[in-house]
């Protein structure tokens, strides 16, 4: 049975990968994407601090703190997949630059499909990554939901706009499955978990999030979308990864979804906290 279970986590992941790609470009529109990306000097420093800094700090503190190999490889493969897609909606939650989380959610989505399969080798250089195979299925699973939500919003608005809720509840839906599932199978490990991984990942957090904010410039707006679009990743990649790169170390597929559910918890937190101060 419980074999089963382990066997049904990698499509089940893609699965929501699909559903919460798809609800992401429903969502969408070109002339909000390209309109939202005209200051090229935040674009540049936005992308310079989430594909090279936050990847750059999950090394440096995975490496000073003492853990298990899968746990260390779980942290740095959650940092450097960049775009969280649930971003854009915690942004507008709290009244920062919406428009420009979108558009940076649309590159650092990008780079992370292109790329991340690439730099993979290079961040963890004993890993059997076979990279062509890995950037077929980002595609599938990320890029071409995308793209066909993109599509379905520009041709058909009012059927995109009927559509978006349901898409929105499945993904949310798969990613309360997913999250059972996956700590169901992976319970006795959790519960082992070591404390110095933990500690690493909330210092990798409150690090990630102080770079992104303190990078924003004088805008508040800007501030507070930066600071959640570099704090949060994409869990869903970096849980696709986790299951396809690394299948003989669980711990790395458990490490990225802590990390995943905790930046849930600590974004709400964070959304509650300066809509009390607003």
């Amino acid at each position: 049975m419980n074999e089963l279970l382990t066997q049904a986590a990698g499509p089940l992941i893609a699965l929501f990968l699909v559903a919460a790609m798809f609800s992401l470009g429903l969502d969408l529109t070109l002339r909000e994407i390209i309109g939202s990306l005209r200051d090229r000097r935040l674009v540049t420093k936005s992308l310079l601090i989430n594909l090279a800094l936050v990847p750059l700090l999950a090394i440096a503190i995975t490496s000073l703190i003492p853990m298990h190999e899968g746990l260390r490889i779980g942290i740095v493969v959650y940092a450097i997949a960049a775009g969280t897609e649930g971003g854009p909606k915690f942004v507008q939650m709290i009244k920062g630059n919406t428009a420009f989380a979108f558009g940076l959610l649309v590159l650092l989505l990008t780079f992370t499909v292109t790329l991340v399969p690439l730099i993979l080798p290079l961040v963890i250089p004993h890993a059997e990554i076979h990279t062509g195979a890995l950037v077929l299925k980002l595609l599938l699973v990320v890029a071409l939901p995308i793209g066909l939500g993109l599509l379905l919003n520009g041709l058909y608005p009012a059927h995109a706009a009927r559509l978006s809720p349901f898409a929105h509840h499945l993904s949310m839906f798969l990613l309360y499955g997913l999250f059972v599932l996956l700590i169901y199978i992976n319970f006795q490990e959790l519960v082992a978990l070591q404390s110095g991984a933990l500690l690493a990942g909330l210092l990798y957090f409150v690090l990630a999030f102080a770079a992104g904010y303190l990078a924003g410039g004088p805008d508040v707006h800007n501030r507070r979308a930066l600071g959640i679009m570099t704090f949060a990743r994409n869990g869903s990649i970096s849980m696709l990864i986790g299951r396809e790169v690394f299948p003989g170390d669980p711990q790395v597929l458990m490490m990225a979804t802590i990390m995943t559910v905790s930046s849930v918890v600590l974004v709400v937190l964070i959304v509650t906290v300066i809509k009390r101060f607003q």
